[in-house]
């Protein structure tokens, strides 16, 4: 089963999302075990047992056992888990989820699908490796394939190393990237979320060198148009307001400093408005952010305009959002943190964050009716 979660050559066929008409599963894929993504996402969970979602749904934890209760500091912690092995859950996961189902306490007890790796001293704690990006990468490919049989249409996941997941076979430049080609929408959005502001991305995880020719019109109109589809639809926000970065020092100065803002973002802003979708700018970044909380979003050019200003604000909450999916995919935004490994200091506050806004943009999105702009 396992082997057939993504060929090696990571050419993957698009997956068309059966429809889940119950308040489905939220799955978790626990990161890179070598990283905080486990300690982080158990920490959360437990956290959850004391909330509401597990009184509303269940939560189902992908990983490899014997590496995830070496992240606990007790290991005693594992039985809070219902740990079922993949293929089992694979051949009758509506079953199993049945059996989670609250009794007693009311709480939906979480499930832990176990991937099987029985070899942890191949992954050293604390450093990047192929033996972790593999496993990484099967429990991204297990959660995919449980939504492709119809067991979920709601993922969080946490944080992998991208370049210990390229050296296993991993051909995307991130986590957005995959499930964007993935779910049939290549040009899927990154939107941070949290410290009050909303920030999605043009472009994500590409060269600076490269981006005067990634910055076109299409490519802004269409950022603007998805963001503003998913406030409406995901976040209830009836009437939203988008402010839009320029490229360039002080937004091009009027050309001064280049012509992007001219040839691409001021005609995309423009056409949106055409739409109907209250778009403005663009604005000089260095300026904007300072008052972005009195939009309902802003939109940067490329990765480090938008995340530089987010991570001052968010930096322990920030949560990552895909938008422009069948799906809800959330992630915490923040990496592996290497150095910390084996502390028991990672702060679960995104995981926590991106689990919860997970559950509040499913349940707003069940109740929802498709959007048009």
């Amino acid at each position: 089963m396992l082997g057939k979660c993504f060929p090696k050559t990571w050419h993957l066929e698009t997956i068309t999302c059966p429809t889940v008409t119950h308040l489905d599963p939220i799955l978790i894929t626990s990161g890179d075990p070598a990283g905080i993504g486990p300690e982080v996402t158990h920490k959360a969970v437990m956290k959850l047992m004391r909330g509401e979602i597990l009184r509303r749904r269940p939560v189902v934890v992908i990983g490899d056992a014997h590496l995830y209760a070496r992240h606990l500091s007790r290991h005693e912690d594992m039985h809070h888990y219902f740990i079922l092995p993949v293929d089992e859950f694979m051949e009758n996961g509506e079953s199993y989820i049945s059996e989670a189902h609250p009794r007693k306490h009311g709480l939906w007890r979480p499930l832990f699908i176990d991937c099987g790796h029985r070899e942890p001293k191949r992954v050293k704690l604390g450093a990047p490796s192929r033996e972790a990006g593999g496993r990484a990468v099967v429990y991204l490919g297990v959660a995919i394939q449980m939504i492709s049989l119809g067991l979920s249409l709601t993922v969080c996941t946490a944080p992998i190393c991208k370049a210990a997941a390229v050296k296993a076979g991993f051909e995307h430049p991130g986590q957005t990237e995959l499930f964007g080609e993935v779910f049939g929408n290549p040009d899927a959005i990154m939107m941070l979320v949290g410290g009050g502001l909303r920030v999605a991305l043009v472009t994500i995880h590409e060269p600076i060198k490269r981006l005067p020719r990634l910055i076109k019109r299409k490519r802004v109109f269409n950022t603007i148009k998805t963001v503003a589809a998913s406030l409406i639809l995901d976040f209830g926000i009836r009437n939203p307001r988008i402010a839009v970065c320029g490229f360039n020092p002080h937004a091009g100065e009027d050309g001064e400093f280049g012509n992007e803002e001219r040839r691409s973002i001021t005609p995309a802003i423009k056409l949106a408005r055409k739409l109907g979708i209250d778009a403005v700018g663009p604005f000089a970044a260095d300026s904007l952010f300072g008052r972005a909380t009195g939009y309902d979003a802003v939109i940067a050019m490329y990765h480090d305009q938008g995340l530089a200003p987010f991570k001052t604000a968010a930096f322990d909450s920030g949560v990552n959002v895909t938008l422009g999916l069948p799906i809800i995919r959330t992630a915490p935004d923040h990496g592996t943190a290497f150095d910390i490994v084996g502390k028991h200091v990672a702060n679960p506050g995104a995981m926590l964050a991106a689990i919860e806004l997970c559950h509040e943009l499913s349940e707003r999105r069940a109740k929802t009716e498709p959007v048009s702009v």
